[in-house]
C-alpha cells in the first residue's frame, strides 16, 4: 500500500494506491480549487488490463499565474502600509506557485487512461507504484487446482 499527499496546501489529506497480484486499487480525495475536499475517486484496475505506465512532470498554469499575481500584490502591499496583509499574500502566493508543479502517473488500459497526480515532491512514490505494477505483471499468477480449495477445508 502506498500513501501520498495529494496537495501542498492540504498536506494531511492522503491518497492511497494498493497493488496486489490481481488489481490496482486507488482511493484519492478530490479537491475543488486545490483547497476544498468534495469527494473521493475510487478506481479498481485489473492488472491484466494494464498496457503501460508512464510518469511525467506536469505544470498547472492557473495556480502558477495566481501565485505570481499574489506575490506581486503582496510585495506592493508590504511596501506600502499593509505589511501583514502583504506578507500573508506572499506566503499564499508562494504556496500556490509550488502547488502548480505536479507529477503524474498515467496508467494506460484497454478501456482508457487513469491519471494519478501528486505534488512534485511526492514523485518518488509514483516511481514505487510503477515499479510495483511492473513487478506484479512479471510474476506469474499462482495456479489453483479445482479441488485445492475443497482439500484445504
Amino acid at each position: 500500500m502506498f500513501n501520498f499527499s495529494i496537495s501542498w496546501l492540504i498536506f494531511w489529506m492522503k491518497g492511497r494506491v494498493e497493488v496486489d497480484n490481481q488489481s490496482v486499487r486507488s482511493r484519492i480525495p478530490r479537491l475543488l480549487l486545490w483547497v476544498f475536499p468534495y469527494g473521493l475517486i475510487s478506481k479498481d484496475i485489473a492488472l491484466s488490463d494494464i498496457k503501460s505506465t508512464s510518469i511525467k512532470g506536469k505544470n498547472q498554469f492557473f495556480p502558477l499565474l495566481l501565485g505570481l499575481i499574489l506575490i506581486v500584490l503582496g510585495a506592493l502591499s508590504a511596501m506600502n502600509k499593509g505589511l501583514a496583509i502583504g506578507i500573508l499574500a506572499i506566503i499564499i502566493g508562494l504556496i500556490l506557485v509550488i502547488a502548480g508543479f505536479k507529477a503524474r502517473l498515467t496508467i494506460d488500459t484497454a478501456t482508457g487512461r487513469f491519471n494519478i497526480d501528486v505534488p512534485a515532491s511526492q514523485k518518488e512514490v509514483l516511481f514505487k507504484i510503477e515499479r510495483e505494477i511492473q513487478n506484479r505483471q512479471k510474476q506469474p499468477e499462482p495456479k489453483i487446482k479445482e479441488n485445492q480449495v475443497l482439500e484445504e477445508l
